[in-house]
């Protein structure tokens, strides 16, 4: 008969189900073995156990099933474990070994050069391989290149770049702040190397330079197209694939540009387009200074959306005093700016004397007016299924839902927070801005709305520059992806001639 872990029929004082740490301290001590979790996951992932429970969010396994396992199979798992562990390495330890990058050891194991193995481990010898077999395929920084060819960053590097010499391997997103990425480019080790052999450059020149220095590298970069122009060539390129307007900003507070694109059906993904700017024998080269998707354009987007027809209304009011009653209220249609309700409303309070400063509206011009109870069936009737802008829905929201509430009626989708759109954080985020702006409408509820809509229209309109596609003339060719491009190791001015714009 084949030998189990457990050694009696039965054993009482063990209890039914455990999870995986603690089963495996049971089968370590019943084996002699170093049993740990991640064999009690390789059994389960092999098939021999199986998750009876839950407990507190984790699984347990029945002891009863465990203590039935073949022994030899459980040794012969811990043994595979520990074996596979001595013959590899995690991740930053394979960088570390080889002095390689993380990025380039994950990259050699994504495309099979090494061996990758249980919990994301790498074969120690394939790793000791790599320095002389892939010497050169490491993808470095800017920064680094720039040291490579012992010269100045950002000063004498972009000129490099300019003039077509070497382009981006690669890119990733880097976080800057809570709330945005930039675009990094990397560059193949190997293509670096060989710009510092390219002939007819006098590299000892540009070494060693002070700080403010004029370089003398400029002259290969003068016929290459300047950066304004590589950008916007490659948004009117980027509209004209996809058929889809594209907007290009060239932000004053970070000096890097930024851009982003409508989503209709056939847009391209944020990936698609970072691949294609990759791709791209000249916008490569400032892949590092183009933002993808900022904010804003995620704004611009939901503004479009907010302006199609039947999905949005514009609300304002005006109140006794802040968070106060409704003494005016309007609503007019989003998409086409139609008045939908204007009207006059009796508040149960006076009117403050601060309130009738702003907007001018005294007790007596409400004193005829109709209360909430009588305004609220159209007001429910004109914001049902549609979403309701306001320029700091917070405050008109409150407004609204508290005049309903004290009526004795029910607010129904008007208390939904979700049916609201706050007009005003959206333009302070559109703009960049950490302080909210001021809507300077006429202080009366249908002139506000105008306003808001004023906004809404403006933040629609993208920023920057706006880039439609180009419909081909006759015999013009399709466009199509970029295409990829070898590094050319010519003479360099011969090579900037090549690249200037015709």
């Amino acid at each position: 008969m084949t030998d189990t872990v457990l050694e009696t029929a039965t054993d009482e004082t063990l209890p039914e189900a455990l999870g995986a740490w603690r089963l495996a301290e049971l089968l370590a001590e019943r084996l002699d073995a170093k049993v740990t979790s991640a064999d009690i996951e390789e059994l389960v992932a092999r098939g021999h156990l199986k998750v009876a429970d839950y407990f507190k969010r984790r699984p347990i396994y029945a002891v009863a099933d465990a203590l039935a396992l073949d022994a030899d199979l459980v040794r012969r798992v811990v043994t595979d474990r520990t074996e596979w562990q001595a013959a590899s390495l995690t991740r930053d330890e394979a960088s570390a070994r080889i002095g390689w990058h993380w990025r380039d050891i994950q990259r050699m194991g994504s495309e099979g050069r090494v061996t990758v193995g249980k919990d994301g481990r790498y074969l120690t010898a394939d790793i000791d391989r790599l320095p002389v077999e892939a010497d050169g395929e490491q993808f470095i920084t800017a920064q680094a290149a720039a040291d490579v060819l012992e010269i100045r960053h950002p000063a004498d590097w972009r000129y490099v770049e300019a003039a077509g010499w070497v382009r981006p391997a690669d890119t990733y997103e880097r976080e800057v702040g809570r709330h945005r990425t930039v675009t990094v480019a990397l560059f193949r080790l190997a293509d670096v190397r060989a710009v510092r052999e390219m002939p007819g450059v006098d590299w000892e020149s540009a070494r060693g330079l002070p700080k403010g220095t004029p370089s003398p590298l400029r002259e290969y970069a003068r016929l290459a197209p300047t950066r304004a122009a590589v950008v916007k060539g490659f948004a009117q390129a980027l509209a004209d694939r996809h058929g889809v307007e594209v907007w290009a900003w060239n932000s004053p507070y970070s000096g890097a540009w930024e851009l982003d694109w409508a989503r209709i059906d056939g847009a391209p993904t944020k990936d698609q387009v970072r691949q294609e700017l990759a791709d791209d024998p000249q916008a490569a080269s400032y892949a590092g200074e183009i933002t993808l998707c900022p904010t804003w354009g995620r704004i611009t987007r939901k503004a479009r959306e907010l302006l199609q027809p039947d999905v949005a209304v514009i609300l304002d009011t005006e109140t006794t005093k802040l968070y106060g009653q409704t003494v005016e209220i309007a609503v007019i249609d989003a998409a086409t700016g139609k008045k939908l309700m204007d009207t006059l409303v009796r508040p149960t309070e006076k009117i403050s004397l601060g309130a009738y400063w702003v907007h001018g509206i005294s007790d007596d011009d409400v004193a005829d007016a109709r209360p909430w109870e009588k305004v609220l069936p159209r007001l429910r009737k004109v914001t049902k299924d549609r979403v309701i802008c306001a320029y700091n829905s917070e405050f008109d929201s409150s407004v609204v839902v508290g005049d309903t509430r004290r009526a004795g009626k029910k607010p129904l989708h008007l208390a939904d927070d979700a049916n609201w759109y706050c007009l005003m954080e959206a333009y302070a985020q559109w703009l960049g801005s950490s302080r909210w702006r001021r809507l300077g409408g006429s202080h009366r509820a249908a002139g506000d709305c105008a306003a808001a809509r004023d906004v809404l229209v403006r933040m629609s309109k993208g920023r920057g520059t706006a880039f439609t596609p180009q419909q081909p003339g006759p015999g013009d060719p399709v466009p199509g992806p970029p295409a990829q491009t070898a590094l050319a190791a010519t003479v360099p001015g011969q090579l900037a001639s090549e690249t200037a714009p015709a």
